[in-house]
């Protein structure tokens, strides 16, 4: 091999190792605003309620949204049910629950269209994945342009952007926030029912 194409091979390959190091840390956005309410979105871990209660102490909102499942019952009840009866005993004021039916981001913005209708709301605070927060927030602005959005990232226990190679579970996140967000960022965003105002 020359010594000219051997040097290519060098930069491309550092290149290479470079980008793949920092794929992760792209996907993650943490830059939480003051907001009229906070919105943990579905899924993930119980630790985005726990993050949402401490951004709520820290005077980042008055009010929190917690999205629920509503769509199916484990021992006649929803997810959504359980919220709301774990909330009304145990969580701090101002919270509600916002039931959802979508099985994905982009389609829980019509749940929380409607939620946010019944409130005087200008401006959200996204509580969500690291991994998710990037793509959270993008379809929420494309979908709901009238509302300001901002968001924070919870680190999930198992999350880490920097050293995401390093487990199956963080690598296995990781691939399929990228599959979500290209699909998001190719396909989706540009439907014609893309805008809920």
């Amino acid at each position: 091999m020359s010594p000219k194409r051997l040097v290519v091979l060098t930069i491309v390959t550092v290149m290479a190792v470079w980008l793949l190091s920092h794929a992760v840390s792209f996907l993650v956005l943490n830059d939480p605003q003051p907001a009229d309410v906070i919105l943990v979105l579905a899924g993930g871990t119980d630790s985005r309620y726990g993050h949402a209660v401490a951004l709520q102490k820290e005077g980042f909102a008055q009010r929190i949204i917690l999205d629920a499942d509503a769509s199916r019952d484990r021992f006649g009840k929803s997810d959504a049910d359980l919220a709301a009866d774990f909330l009304r005993n145990n969580g701090p004021l101002g919270w509600e629950v916002c039931p959802i039916r979508a099985d994905s981001t982009f389609g829980e913005a019509v749940d929380v269209k409607r939620c946010l209708e019944r409130q005087q709301v200008n401006s959200v605070l996204i509580v969500t994945s690291d991994f998710h927060t990037r793509r959270a927030l993008s379809i929420f602005r494309k979908r709901l342009p009238q509302y300001e959005w901002s968001v924070a990232a919870d680190s999930a226990p198992y999350h880490n952007s920097e050293q995401w190679w390093r487990h199956r579970r963080w690598a296995k996140s990781a691939l399929d926030e990228w599959e979500k967000y290209l699909w998001w960022k190719l396909v989706d965003q540009w439907s014609s029912n893309v805008v809920l105002s």
